[in-house]
C-alpha cells in the first residue's frame, strides 16, 4: 500500500512549525553535544569533526565548490546550509515533501542571504530527476521515509555526473520501529539506572504527544488491541493519565519506561516513517558500489534518550554527561560484541557503472 503523502505533508509542517521554529529540539535524542561528539567519533573517527566535514574533506576537497549539489528530503534545510557555509557548492536544488518544512528552509536561507539553494516541494517517491546533473546527491535521515526506494535510487544513479557520489546518513533499523525483545529489554534497563531528575521529560514532548494522540482517537478501538495483544494496556493508560495530570499541573513528568511503538501506532504519527528502513542497504546496492560504510549506533540511545535528552544538554553538569557516557559506552559494548547491529548509519556510494 502507497504511503498516505498528504498524511505525511501535514505532519512534517506541523513538526518543523512546533519544534524547529520554536527552538525546542532538545526533546530530540541527538540533542547536545555528547551525542554529537560520539556520533563523529564513530564516523570521522574525530570527535569534533562531524560527518559533512568528514564527507568534503576526504572526498571532495579537491573539488570544492561543486557546481551542483543535490539533497533529498531536506527538511528545513540544516544540510544545505552547512554545506552553504562550507562553500561547499555553487548551486544546490533542495526537495522535500513537506511545504511547511520548505517554507521554513527558504526562510531561513533568505535571514542568512543564502541565494545559491532552490528549494522545491515535491513527493519523491515520484521524483524525475535530470540525467548527468549533480557532482554529490546528499540524503541525511531521510531515506527511511522513502517507500519507492527502487525508483529514487535508480534516479540518483542517473542524476550523477562521473566522479559523483551519493552520500547517506540514515537510520536503516527495522521497519516502523519493530524492534526484538531483547533491544527493547536492554533500553528500559539502561532507563533504570538514570537517577529521576535525568528521566523527567520536556514538558513540550508532553504536550505534544497529547495533541498527536487525539488526531488519532478514530483509530481507538485498533490501538486498544494492538496495546492488549502487546501486553501493554495498563502501561498505556497509565502513561496517559500521567500526561493528562502533568498537563493539567504545568509540570514535568517521570519517563519510568520506554514506550516502544506498534506498527499501527507509527503508521498512524507519519505513514511514512521507517516504511523500508531495513531495505535500504539492500536496494541501494543494486546500483551502487558502497566505498565507505560507518555505523554508529542508536540501537539503545534513540528510544531511551527521546523526550530526556535535553537532561543532559548542559555540558557543565559534570554528572549529567558522566550519566550520557556511560550509557554510550553501554550502547558500544552491545554493538562491539555483535549482539546488535547498528540502527543507524553513514554510506559514501558511487554508481555501479561508474
Amino acid at each position: 500500500m502507497s504511503t498516505n503523502i498528504d498524511a505525511v505533508n501535514q505532519y512534517w509542517g506541523a513538526f518543523f512549525s512546533e519544534v524547529h521554529r520554536k527552538n525546542k529540539g532538545v526533546a530530540w535524542w541527538e540533542a547536545g553535544p555528547e551525542i554529537q561528539n560520539y556520533k563523529n567519533r564513530k564516523v570521522s573517527g574525530n570527535p569534533d569533526v562531524n560527518w559533512v566535514q568528514y564527507t568534503l574533506s576526504k572526498y571532495f576537497n579537491a573539488r570544492l565548490p561543486l557546481a551542483q549539489c543535490l539533497s533529498l528530503g531536506c527538511g528545513a534545510g540544516g544540510l544545505e546550509r552547512e554545506l552553504a557555509s562550507r562553500d561547499a557548492f555553487q548551486h544546490c536544488d533542495a526537495y522535500d515533501v513537506s511545504e511547511g518544512a520548505i517554507r521554513l528552509a527558504r526562510e531561513r536561507a533568505d535571514q542568512l542571504g543564502i541565494k545559491n539553494i532552490t528549494y522545491h516541494t515535491v513527493n519523491i517517491n515520484e521524483l524525475t530527476l535530470p540525467p548527468n546533473s549533480y557532482d554529490a546527491v546528499w540524503v541525511s535521515q531521510a531515506m527511511h521515509h522513502f517507500e519507492a526506494l527502487e525508483h529514487i535510487n535508480q534516479q540518483i544513479r542517473r542524476a550523477l555526473r562521473p566522479a559523483g557520489l551519493f552520500i547517506l546518513q540514515d537510520y536503516v533499523g527495522p521497519k516502523r520501529f519493530q524492534f526484538p525483545s531483547r533491544q527493547k529489554e536492554v533500553v528500559n534497563l539502561c532507563l533504570s539506572l538514570l537517577p529521576v531528575q535525568y528521566r523527567m521529560r520536556m514538558k513540550h514532548a508532553v504536550d505534544q504527544e497529547m495533541r498527536r494522540s487525539r488526531k488519532v482517537g478514530s483509530k481507538f478501538v485498533q490501538r486498544l488491541i494492538d496495546k492488549i495483544r502487546d501486553g501493554d494496556l495498563i502501561g498505556a493508560i497509565e502513561r496517559r493519565l500521567q500526561m493528562y495530570k502533568s498537563q493539567k499541573g504545568h509540570q514535568v513528568s517521570e519517563k519510568k519506561l520506554v514506550n516502544f511503538p506498534t506498527a499501527r501506532d507509527v503508521i498512524a504519527a507519519d505513514p511514512s516513517e521507517a516504511v523500508r528502513s531495513d531495505e535500504i542497504i539492500e536496494v541501494l546496492q543494486q546500483d551502487f558500489e558502497i566505498i565507505e560504510k560507518k555505523d554508529w549506533g542508536g540501537n539503545l540511545l534513540q528510544f531511551l534518550l527521546a523526550d530526556i535528552a535535553g537532561n543532559f544538554v548542559d555540558e557543565k553538569n559534570e554528572h549529567a554527561q558522566a550519566y550520557l557516557r556511560m550509557l554510550i559506552n553501554i550502547e558500544e559494548t552491545f554493538l562491539q560484541s555483535g549482539e546488535f547491529e547498528s540502527d543507524f548509519t553513514y554510506i559514501v556510494a558511487r554508481p555501479l557503472d561508474a
